[in-house]
């Protein structure tokens, strides 16, 4: 070491040494300026690449002014890396860069500098080891530099698989009382080995290292191998351990001398563990600010399930994962999706366990060395859903592991809970708007038809429904569909398939909600197998029934159908009040007895005619010898007559056409845009059905009066006079005739 001390020579190669390998490895940036430096001045400098201004400024700043400082210093854009080599009372040296970097690269470069200064210290004390002895520096470049505890362990396997050796060397990661073997420089019969409660404790209380243990407590009995064990200590438990075999346990003790240069690179496994660890602690926190961010970001179920999944994914690559639900959710096809069968034979104990007690549950599976665990997706208001998670060559997993799980399912479980009522409460003020709407739009009086045509639209459009009815019960027993509904429900044979499924909602008096009619063996509409039925319900009385239905099985959710009862409660008494008004009107402008209209309404109407048509033709109607019915058969009969009378002239006119009561036994029907010879064949055709469809038979006179555009003078008092005259000549000339006028 005192030749080293003043040989600057020494420095260079050295210092030559390591950039080579530097710059073969690509391990490092372009440019850079590497050195070597005592505790007061830089002793040995290396330029990598074409060194610019502000990289040649600052190594002669840092020339001028050397300080030994292990944290960066700062010129300009560049910055001074040292970490120390060794030190001791003849002589202390560093090893360090010169390198223009971004702040966040800082870290990355200490470490990157104090692995290289692990390395060059190694190359000291480990020139006069055997030459199977695995050097730092070695073990450092196979790792490229990186000084996490799985890349040095997966470097130094690497490296003794290298030698000449027939002692196999295989590390072991310590969980609880099992070693798992994460690798091997040989192929070997095992990856786990059970170990008795006491084996760790006597690898910490053990002050000789390495330890001599025969093979029947690693493998087998039979096994007679012997094995030197180095363990890794961290924080006071054995987290590794190094295990190199011998076939004859006396080689064992006479290599034994041979290993001391694995206690040098002890301390920097367990620094690798530590950082390594500490890598992982920050990976977890990182995976749940990244989930957290997503999940209150968005409102979507369908992205808080695939969040869940993909931070799963990411902590744990290789482990298994399901997501088992339990609401009716829209989901990406892609996501892991099971059946949560609760309840049922092929439902599981543990998921069910999990579900209720929102507590994570674990099992080894069947013939495997794996381990399920179901994790509760857990919100502050209930559980909804199970994660299960399989864990991939590993029958063992850290309550560690479990907590992040745990923690992770809770975040993803009130994510889910905040999209659900979200969710639900946008739909609920979608709801009441529609319930405010359909109320305001019951509240204007509208005609009856329009208010079911209007309800009829708003339970497709709200509800995907293909065809909706509004059925009224009769004080008579019959159902009467509302015009308004639906197409389907206008066809003449709708009441009668519909019959039997009326019968049973007016027997129960509740609403329907089924989902499948062949599973539910009810047949409501042939071909319809979803079906919405709630019964309209005023003071008690059951007034009719309004159904929604669809092709498929289980088109309408719930909620649908709690919707439409929630209308239909709100539109029951509009459309009641709207049928007893229509009823009132109808009785205003209707004659009592006859149910044709009154003679208030007809002229009402004829005015209306003379001012929007071009023509039309009035009939007035008699019924010949009515004094006779009546003094013969009575005024009952008498006003049977004139009933019969009145139906004779409802057969025989159009939608359009007015038929009315005069008064008396005198009835009269106006054609609007009808011209006189159609008016005459008309009435000739009444005239003969009255003769023959009346009991007691009577016969009809009839007056006929018409007009055009061409009669300018024309009003109704002229076309009424003009009628009656023509009545009262058809009286006049024999009856049972008609005259024109």
């Amino acid at each position: 070491m005192d030749s080293l001390k003043h040989d600057n020579k020494k420095y260079e190669n050295i210092l030559d040494k390591i950039v080579s390998r530097i710059i073969e490895n690509e391990s490092f940036r372009k440019p850079a300026i590497f050195f070597i430096a005592s505790e007061v001045n830089i002793l040995s400098l290396h330029e990598v690449g074409y060194i610019p201004k502000i990289l040649a400024e600052a190594k002669s700043y840092f020339q001028q002014t050397f300080l030994p400082r292990t944290t960066p210093i700062q010129y300009g854009e560049a910055r001074q890396f040292i970490s120390p080599i060794f030190r001791d009372t003849c002589q202390s040296l560093y090893f360090g860069v010169i390198v223009q970097c971004q702040k966040e690269e800082i870290d990355t470069i200490s470490k990157y500098i104090e692995a290289i200064s692990n390395g060059i210290a190694s190359s000291y004390s480990e020139l006069a080891q055997p030459k199977q002895s695995v050097t730092t520096e070695e073990l450092l470049m196979t790792a490229d530099y990186e000084v996490m505890f799985t890349k040095l362990a997966k470097a130094l396997v690497h490296c003794w698989a290298q030698r000449d050796t027939n002692h196999h060397l295989t590390i072991y990661n310590m969980k609880h009382n099992r070693l798992i073997a994460m690798g091997s420089s040989k192929d070997l019969p095992i990856s786990e080995i059970t170990l008795s409660g006491e084996f760790e404790n006597n690898l910490l209380s053990s002050h000789r290292i390495p330890l001599i243990m025969k093979g029947s407590l690693f493998i087998e009995e039979k096994d007679q191998r012997t094995y030197l064990i180095f363990p890794i200590v961290f924080e006071e438990k054995v987290v590794a351990v190094f295990s190199f075999s011998y076939q004859v346990e006396e080689e064992a003790y006479k290599e034994k001398s041979n290993y001391e240069w694995i206690n040098r690179l002890i301390p920097l496994f367990q620094k690798g563990y530590g950082q390594e660890k500490e890598k992982e602690v920050e990976k977890r926190k990182d995976i749940l600010m990244q989930v957290a961010k997503k999940f209150h970001s968005t409102i979507d179920i369908a992205k808080v399930l695939d969040g869940i999944v993909d931070a799963i994914k990411k902590a744990y690559p290789k482990f298994k994962v399901h997501l088992l639900i339990s609401q009716e959710w829209q989901v990406n096809e892609e996501l892991p999706i099971k059946p949560f069968l609760y309840g049922t034979r092929k439902s599981d104990p543990l998921v069910e366990q999990a579900y209720l007690s929102g507590r994570v549950q674990l099992a080894h599976a069947l013939g495997k060395d794996n381990i399920f665990i179901f994790a509760p997706l857990r919100g502050k208001q209930g559980v909804y859903g199970v994660m299960e998670i399989e864990t991939v060559d590993n029958s063992h997993i850290p309550k560690e592991e479990v907590d992040f799980i745990k923690v992770l399912a809770d975040t993803g479980g009130i994510a889910l809970e905040n999209a659900e009522l979200f969710q639900q409460s946008h739909k609920l003020i979608h709801d009441l708007q529609l319930i405010n709407k359909t109320s305001h739009q019951l509240n204007l009086n509208l005609r009856l038809a329009d208010t079911i045509n209007f309800m009829t639209r708003q339970i497709t459009e709200s509800f995907g429904a293909e065809h909706v009815g509004f059925i009224i019960f009769q004080s008579k027993g019959e159902s009467i569909v509302l015009e308004g509904s639906s197409q389907l429900f206008l066809e003449e044979t709708i009441i009668e398939e519909l019959a039997p499924f009326i019968k049973t909602v007016k027997r129960e008096k509740d609403a329907v909600f089924i989902g499948d009619t062949d599973l539910q063996n009810i047949n409501v509409l042939e071909g319809f197998q979803s079906v919405l039925a709630v019964p309209m319900i005023q003071n008690k009385q059951l007034k009719g029934i309004v159904i929604a239905i669809h092709r498929n099985k289980n088109h309408f959710s719930f909620d649908n159908f709690k919707l439409l009862q929630s209308l239909v409660h709100h539109s029951t008494l509009a459309f009641t009040n709207s049928m007893l008004h229509e009823e009132l009107e109808k009785l205003v402008i209707t004659d009592h007895l006859t149910r044709l209209h009154s003679r208030s309404y007809l002229d009402e109407c004829i005015q209306q005619s003379l001012m929007n048509d071009r023509k039309g033709t009035l009939l007035l109607l008699d019924i010949d010898n009515f004094k006779k019915v009546n003094d013969t058969f009575g005024h009952q009969v008498g006003d049977d007559i004139i009933i019969q009378v009145a139906n004779v002239l409802k057969r025989n006119i159009r939608d359009g056409d007015i038929a009315a009561r005069w008064g008396g036994e005198e009835l009269a029907i106006y054609f609007p845009k009808v011209d006189v010879e159609i008016g005459l064949k008309i009435a000739r055709r009444i005239l003969r059905a009255v003769e023959l469809e009346t009991s007691p038979r009577v016969t009809a006179s009839i007056g006929l009066s018409h007009w055009s555009s061409n009669d300018h003078d024309i009003t109704l008092q002229k076309l009424l006079k003009l009628a009656d005259q023509g009545l009262y000549d058809a009286k006049e000339t024999g009856k049972n005739r008609v005259v024109v006028k």
